[in-house]
Order: structure tokens, then sequence, then C-alpha cells
């Protein structure tokens, strides 16, 4: 599974530690339509993605008695943008599948 967002917003949103331990391997996007726009790559396992969400939905809902994060605005974004696209996921039915892949992306492309 990969998740191709701006690198801040990744960096606002991954998880540091705590109960919902995330691995993921994290790239620069230099090749394509979406080169050069400070995007990343964030490719992870179903059950770091899973990890991933937990921590978006308890940063971008958070109990009314803990008040809002630093980061709830940017939580709620990439959750929104994600669950509703896990359920579209189709299982894989052969090894050449493609991983599948979420663009978060609010760039503007640079003007040549």
């Amino acid at each position: 599974m990969s998740i191709l967002c701006p690198k801040d917003l990744w960096d606002e949103t991954k998880p540091t530690g705590g109960i919902n331990e995330v691995k993921a391997t994290v790239s620069k996007i230099s090749k394509g339509p979406r080169a050069d726009r400070g995007l990343v790559r964030v490719s992870m396992t179903g059950t770091n993605l899973v990890a991933y969400l937990k921590e978006l939905d308890s940063n971008a809902h958070p109990h009314s008695w803990n008040g809002e994060r630093k980061n709830t605005a940017a939580s709620r974004r990439v959750y929104d943008a994600i669950a509703p696209e896990i359920d579209r996921i189709k299982a894989a039915t052969s090894p050449e599948d493609p991983a599948p892949e979420i663009v978060i992306d609010d760039t503007i492309p640079e003007q040549g």
C-alpha cells in the first residue's frame, strides 16, 4: 500500500511512537507528472496502515475534554482521504497486480 502526499503533510501526521507504531518507507517522487512538487511515496503494509489510521483517527477526532491537537486539521484531511479509499481496494488476483495507491495531492504544478 502506498500513499502519495506532500512531505510536510506526512511529517505532520506520521506517528511519533507510542501505541500506534507505524513502519513505513518514505521516498521522494522524482519522476512522472508529480515530480518536483514536494510529494513523497509512503509505503507500508496493511497492518501498518491500520495503525496509521488509528493514529489519524485519534488525532483527527479528539475527545472534547482533551481539545484539538496541533495536527488535528492535517490528520482529519488525511483520514478523510484514506478511509473511503480503503473500501474501494480490491484484493490482488495475481503477484503482478500493483499495490494499492492513494493520492493526496493539494499541490499546484509549477508553470513553465
